[in-house]
């Protein structure tokens, strides 16, 4: 009698390891997923949105906007088991793109364009804005972005596509970009200019505009200078002159018959100031001749003021209409704890209409609008880093004042997940 070598099982008992196999399976990947996200990750942080650059306001066909580029970091160390020495550390650069509308400082969108964890923060920044994008210089190399939702509209690939003969020949660095009244302009590799101005996302081999565009540049950036680049001590218009001075400045203006200023740490307190200009002859030319100082008769004194304007070369203070007015800008106290503020001040006597407080002890960018007007700044909070040391760290600020009420909303850019914080 003989007996098979191999015995046959049934296909239902088959069957039936192969589910319980396949549940088991199922079952530790899921048990897998469950601890990485509930198993703590000790010591993770992630530090304020810290602006990059020079923002830009920019009227855009789904509004107007304000575009700004952050850099964070994040650091994260998962826990692995008892002995801390063992836990590795990650830390990752975040980068990002946020637009506000300028009307009402609501945040419209926010981009994440890279999570680099070998990343170097720098060479970033917003180069300016046309009717085809928000162009950015990121890690990767320029980048246009969709003014209406931040969607990618253009990159090094899409724009080597369109122009062949830029192929491999696109700059990653920002000294060789520029924006000007007529966009975005850049030298490539081979030392030819090329300008982004031809339609889809060609370019042609000039840098000189064609002609106007409806082009927007970046913000002028403070940098060094701070607060004092927006601060400005008067104004010529026409054969008037008005500006901030004090007692002891205008005493010493009208009696040389020129504009004698002191610094605002010896004369703090200030007023507005009219006087008349006429020319007198001289052996070498004429000379503007101030005359007739008179204050403003409603005028507040201001700690350390002086009109506000947008820091750009040669461009006077910002001057607003209905009614005639400029915009002071002082501070509430002096000392450490003093903050800016900023006043509207109508002609011609001098009236306040009113006063916006800022949350910011600097100013970065100044960026003035027809209904509001936009500050991106910083102000010094306490670390929670760094326990009870006293140590303090700068938190960006975007404030936008409503121009006819003055009433003010702030975004602070903060580090938790729902920033900015409104």
């Amino acid at each position: 009698m003989s007996y098979p070598i191999v015995s046959r099982s049934r296909p239902g008992a088959l069957n039936r390891l192969i589910l319980v196999l396949a549940l088991i399976g199922a079952l530790t990947v899921a048990t897998v997923i469950v601890l990485a996200i509930l198993i703590p990750r000790e010591g993770d942080s992630v530090t304020p949105a810290d602006v990059i650059g020079a923002p830009v306001r920019a009227q855009t066909a789904a509004g107007d906007r304000i575009f700004l580029l952050t850099s964070q970091w994040l650091t994260t160390r998962p826990y692995v088991g008892r002995r801390s020495a063992n836990r590795p550390t990650y830390v990752d650069l975040l980068i990002d793109v946020w637009a506000f509308d300028a009307t009402d400082g609501r945040l419209v969108w926010r981009r994440q364009l890279e999570a680099d964890r070998s990343g170097l923060n720098m060479g970033r920044a917003v180069l300016g804005v046309d009717a085809r994008a928000v162009w950015v210089l990121a890690g990767d190399g320029l980048v246009g972005l969709s003014p209406a939702d931040g969607a990618t509209v253009a990159d090094v690939a899409r724009l080597e596509a369109a122009n062949p003969q830029l192929k491999g020949r696109i700059p990653r660095e920002p000294d060789y970009y520029q924006f000007d009244q007529g966009g975005l302009w850049f030298t490539a590799a081979d030392a030819r200019r090329w300008r982004l101005a031809g339609p889809g996302l060609q370019a042609r081999p000039e840098a000189e505009p064609a002609g106007p565009a409806e082009v927007f540049a970046p913000a002028r950036w403070s940098g060094g200078v701070s607060t004092w680049m927006f601060h400005e001590r008067g104004v010529r218009l026409g054969d008037r002159w008005l500006g901030v001075l004090s007692e002891r400045e205008a005493a010493a203006s009208a009696q040389a018959e020129e504009l004698k200023f002191s610094s605002v740490q010896d004369e703090p307190l200030v007023r507005l100031w009219s006087a008349y200009l006429t020319q007198a002859p001289t052996h070498f030319g004429s000379r503007t001749v101030y005359a007739r100082f008179e204050p403003l008769p409603q005028s507040p004194e201001f700690i350390q003021g002086g009109l506000l304007s947008d820091g750009k070369d040669n461009a006077p203070p910002i001057l607003l209409t209905g009614p005639d007015s400029v915009l002071v800008l002082h501070r509430d106290r002096l000392g450490a704890d003093g903050r800016w503020q900023v006043s509207r001040i109508a002609g011609p006597d001098g009236r306040r209409l009113w006063t916006a407080p800022l949350p910011m002890a600097r100013f970065d960018a100044v960026m003035p609008g027809k209904t509001t007007l936009a500050i991106q700044g910083s102000q010094p909070e306490p670390d929670p880093r760094r326990g009870r040391s006293g140590e303090t760290e700068d938190i960006d600020h975007l404030v936008v004042i409503d121009l006819a009420s003055g009433r003010t909303i702030v975004q602070r850019l903060a580090a938790s997940g729902d920033w900015p914080e409104k």
